[in-house]
């Protein structure tokens, strides 16, 4: 399951993820899912919710963090889901995407998490 491939951060931020797209089940485009990230690399995150996002689905995530304080507008895809203790885990890989912040995310990636 754990294929990341850059050195992951541990930090706990919580926030509402919206779903752009969902093939399985479109009835949630356009929701928010309240959930809580528990680390983050430059190209990807761990979100842990009370509701499960199954692979494909498409998230529309800002992340305000930093000093200075910044906001990020971030694009994802759930890549895989796990269930323990009642809660949902999922990875997310980012991705850019026209209007989104990953090209300045990833070069104050070190600035904001170190």
């Amino acid at each position: 399951m754990d294929k990341c491939k850059e050195p992951r951060i541990e930090h706990k931020i919580r926030f509402f993820v919206h779903i752009h797209d969902c093939p399985d089940d479109p009835d949630l485009i356009g929701m928010s899912i309240a959930c809580e990230a528990i680390d983050f690399s430059t190209h990807g995150l761990q979100l842990r919710a009370d509701r499960e996002l199954v692979p494909g689905t498409m998230l529309n995530i800002t992340i305000g963090i930093g000093d200075p304080f910044a906001m990020y507008l971030l694009r994802g895809e759930v890549r895989w889901t796990t269930f323990e203790k009642d809660e949902y885990f999922m990875g997310v890989l980012l991705s850019e995407e026209e209007g989104t912040d990953l090209e300045s995310w990833a070069s104050h990636f070190v600035t904001i998490f170190c």
